[in-house]
């Protein structure tokens, strides 16, 4: 579709006013990765395009006591070169990193790589096992919902007309650091989209044994996701290298019944072992 205007916003009211006045006919640009093909394709859905990319209320890092928050507009370059999110959301840090080439981190935003619920979203994976929660604005208000609530399907997400996510919250836990892992397989290494990719947000007592654990996963499934028989077979075991190899064998069972008939299963199957037990090992020796 021909795009017929570009509407650069630069609050979040002057945005939330676009949207109201080209109602059903807009869609929102940030980073524009991923909508500027479309449009030099003719894919895009709507020809006005709303650019959110200097909205103060929608971009910056901020830690606070009891959470961090992300603005939807940050590129992943921030967060790569932030020694902060380096030290505090290792895992984050290592998603970002591995997003695309370096010209993607300078454009790509963590707001838009969520909106897109795409199931190789890399960002995705390590702030569903943060307990990521989204902040979404409208002309009616603000509401938040939780990162493993919003997906609704491949490209399908909980984002109605005229809505924006502003910022994506991180709670914290009892410390400053915390400790998520993030392992992925692409074809090209940083230059690949994800083929599969997990991470895993673990807390332990101090005899190691699991207190607490989100585990999720990306690339295997219409969506990335949560991983709850994971999460149980983990809780109140020992983390160590024999329990690692259990919980790498459930996944490769779970992938297999979650992607049986499709001719992805026999490589994801074994694949998942390699890279959940790398996540899964890296949190141990980040609690050492």
């Amino acid at each position: 579709m021909k795009v017929e205007k570009v509407i650069k916003a630069f609050s979040l009211k002057e945005a939330l006013a676009a949207l109201k006045e080209n109602e059903g006919r807009a869609e929102l640009i940030a980073g524009g990765t991923d909508l500027l093909v479309k449009i030099r394709e003719n894919h895009n859905k709507k020809p006005v395009i709303v650019d959110i990319s200097d909205v103060p209320e929608c971009r910056g890092i901020r830690f606070e006591a009891d959470y961090i928050a992300i603005g939807a507009c940050a590129k992943y370059s921030e967060l790569v070169e932030s020694d902060r999110v380096m030290r505090q959301l290792p895992g984050l840090w290592e998603a970002s990193k591995s997003v695309g080439a370096p010209q993607i981190q300078n454009l790509g935003t963590v707001g838009g790589n969520i909106a897109n619920a795409s199931p190789a979203a890399d960002a995705v994976p390590p702030l569903l096992a943060m307990e990521a929660l989204l902040e979404i604005v409208s002309n009616e208000g603000c509401r938040t919902v939780a990162l493993k609530d919003f997906f609704k399907g491949k490209g399908q997400a909980d984002l109605n007309e005229g809505e924006i996510i502003t910022q994506i919250i991180i709670p914290r836990p009892g410390s400053a650091h915390i400790n998520v892992q993030f392992e992925k397989l692409g074809l090209r290494n940083a230059l690949a989209i994800s083929r599969l990719s997990a991470a895993a947000a673990v807390e332990l007592s101090e005899d190691k044994v699991i207190e607490k654990v989100c585990v999720a996963s990306g690339s295997i499934g219409l969506t990335g996701m949560r991983e709850p028989e994971l999460e149980a077979f983990l809780t109140g075991k020992k983390l160590d290298e024999a329990l690692i190899s259990s919980a790498c064998d459930l996944f490769s069972e779970v992938v297999s019944s979650r992607l049986s008939g499709r001719g992805t299963m026999p490589f994801k199957r074994e694949a998942v072992r390699g890279v959940f037990g790398n996540a899964l090992k890296k949190a141990l020796r980040a609690s050492l």
